[in-house]
């Protein structure tokens, strides 16, 4: 569109959690995140996921930014002191905050789940309603010990909250109906927002010494602390974040899971809407669940496919494609590795590879790579090209709606045209009309290379490499498509632009999943 965006994602350093990890593995926080930081940095450019800046909130600039929130916050009346219950671990002799408990959710029932949120239900509470609970160090029975801490009044900003979703009726639907239901049937409860450890942003306000802000209460700001790190550490312009969060013409997209729905559906715009100077979110994009073969992913049991050894295997954007292939926008969804090999195999090959290809090396081999002039086209030939049109508009509506995969579907549909078109016109038989056919079918795969590229990047850019055009993917533009490559035009000599994926490799990948199905059923 050309539009001024800034894509800003980090990774989220300052939950009890890894606290956790980092007590069990005999290192500090910071030693924790600085192992994996770099690991995840990595596995996002090898993925072509072009962030801006990939930010850590555990950064002084994301310090910065909460102590300066939560300050206003307070200034204006919506933090205040309380006592509290709290659990006490006396045989590790230590506050246990919210990851350091475990127990039964005081709202559902489910088991196992820790002292914030249920993953099962989705409800917040305090960690002291949690039934039998247990130590998550040592797994004693903690004690309730009373402690002053510090709450954000969220039952004032329900009515406000309540008024700013119920416009956002281009929201998935489950997503706007639960945000809603919530509202409407439970209201929001003023939430505590400290917690008495040392690692974290420290809470700001007077006779908080030891506390630092809730993690969910701060990590939402990091997009915020990303944006003013990309704009003092990126962009050189240190006011430009301000040109994102406190314009109102600017569109604000999350992108989720839905166990994290109602942090950004309800308390993100809380807390935002307490503050006063900041956009709220414009839409909230929630995706369900991806499962592995049937199985919810389990790291512990080593049921879990990691993005860096599917890297170390393929093609980035085969992997890119069956995500989107199996993204779980309205409901949860499987990785399965054979179907990873029929959607690659059949549609992506298949499909879209073959048509290209076929095109490219025609044109090579019959024409010596030139584009032809085609003449006056007959009505088929315009059909064809108005066709390519209207589905490049469908495309470019779905993904502007966030509809990820309709537009996925779009590409191949093109794709399909575009071969139907191609043995409807039998160039190889008919050689008068073959010009003709040539010039439209090399507009289509030039505007294949326009819509595949926010799906497949690097294939995009080597399709239009072999184009001869002379641009980078991130210079695209919608209203390229009707660009056409002119008579005279000489491409460069194609090669396929996938492997297939080995049908004994999957065999062999699906066996071992099974073994290790077997050892924890």
């Amino acid at each position: 569109m050309g539009d001024q965006t800034v894509f800003v994602c980090g990774t989220d350093e300052n939950a009890s959690s890894i606290v956790l990890e980092a007590i069990k593995q005999n290192m500090t926080p910071k030693e924790l995140c600085d192992k994996y930081y770099p690991i995840q940095k990595e596995v996002f450019e090898r993925l072509g996921i072009s962030f801006d800046i990939f930010s850590r909130t555990s950064k002084p600039i994301h310090y910065e930014v909460v102590r300066e929130f939560y300050k206003k916050l307070w200034d204006k009346g919506y933090i205040y002191p309380k006592e509290i219950k709290q659990w006490w671990c006396p045989k590790d002799r230590m506050v246990l905050p919210d990851r350091f408990v475990k127990g039964t959710c005081p709202r559902c029932g489910a088991e196992d789940q820790y002292g914030d949120v249920c993953e099962v239900c989705g409800s917040w509470y305090e960690s002291f309603e949690l039934l039998n609970p247990k130590c998550t160090l040592c797994g004693g029975k903690p004690e309730i010990i009373g402690k002053t801490h510090f709450f954000l009044k969220l039952s004032e900003l329900t009515s406000r909250v309540l008024e700013y979703v119920r416009d956002k009726k281009h929201w998935r639907k489950a997503t706007y109906n639960k945000t809603i239901s919530w509202l409407e049937k439970e209201g929001l409860r003023d939430k505590d927002i400290t917690r008495d450890y040392e690692w974290g942003p420290p809470a700001p306000f007077p006779n908080a010494e030891n506390q630092v802000i809730y993690n969910w209460a701060e990590n939402l700001l990091g997009y915020v602390s990303a944006t003013r790190d990309w704009a003092e550490n990126v962009s050189n312009r240190p006011d430009a974040w301000k040109e994102f969060w406190m314009d109102k013409e600017t569109r604000l997209y999350c992108f989720i899971g839905k166990d994290n729905l109602f942090f950004h559906t309800i308390l993100f715009p809380a807390l935002l809407i307490a503050h006063g100077e900041y956009i709220l979110p414009y839409h909230v994009v929630v995706n369900e669940f991806v499962n592995l073969e049937g199985e919810k992913l389990s790291t512990s049991r080593g049921w879990v496919i990691w993005l860096h050894d599917l890297l170390a295997e393929y093609d980035p954007d085969i992997i890119r494609y069956y995500a989107a292939a199996i993204a779980p926008e309205t409901r949860d969804t499987d990785f399965k590795w054979q179907d990873f090999a029929e959607k690659v195999n059949g549609e992506l090959i298949g499909t879209l590879g073959n048509f290209i290809h076929r095109v490219l090396t025609f044109l090579h081999e019959k024409m010596g790579g030139v584009v032809p002039d085609p003449g006056e086209l007959d009505e088929r030939s315009k059909e064809m090209i108005n066709t390519c049109y209207r589905i490049v508009e469908k495309f470019r509506n779905h993904v502007e709606a966030c509809e990820f995969k309709d537009g996925l579907k779009e590409i191949l549909h093109l794709a399909q045209q575009g071969n139907r078109y191609f043995n409807e016109k039998s160039p190889w038989k008919n050689l008068d009309e073959a010009p003709r056919t040539l010039y439209v079918l090399i507009q289509i795969v030039h505007a294949l290379a326009l819509i595949m590229s926010p799906y497949l990047p690097f294939t995009s850019q080597r399709l239009l490499e072999y184009l001869n055009i002379d641009k980078k993917v991130e210079e695209l533009r919608w209203g390229d498509v009707e660009k056409t490559i002119p008579p005279g035009h000489k491409i460069r000599e194609p090669k396929p632009l996938f492997k297939k994926v080995d049908e004994k490799d999957i065999r062999e990948k699906t066996k071992k999943l099974e073994e290790i199905r077997k050892s924890f059923s």
